[in-house]
């Protein structure tokens, strides 16, 4: 199987749907590959460590400012 570059799709918060590693690590941070699509852009594979969320985007933007460690509270 030969993969272009323009096949690669990324992650893109507030964009597309929000893409989680299986391991339970979270988000997939923006602009990682998730998966390839296909040559004729009908069919998206994910990468092996990769599933769509069951989570929407309002559920892991606040997840991830609840646990931003730079994060000052006043």
């Amino acid at each position: 199987m030969n993969i272009s570059s323009n096949q690669i799709v990324y992650s893109e918060h507030d964009f597309d749907e929000c893409f989680e590693f299986i391991n339970g690590k979270g988000r997939v941070p923006n602009g990682d590959a998730v998966g390839f699509e296909s040559e004729d852009g009908k069919n998206l594979t994910l990468f092996s460590d990769i599933v769509f969320s069951k989570y929407d985007h309002q559920y892991w933007d606040n997840y991830e400012l609840e646990h931003d460690i730079d994060r000052i509270i006043i």
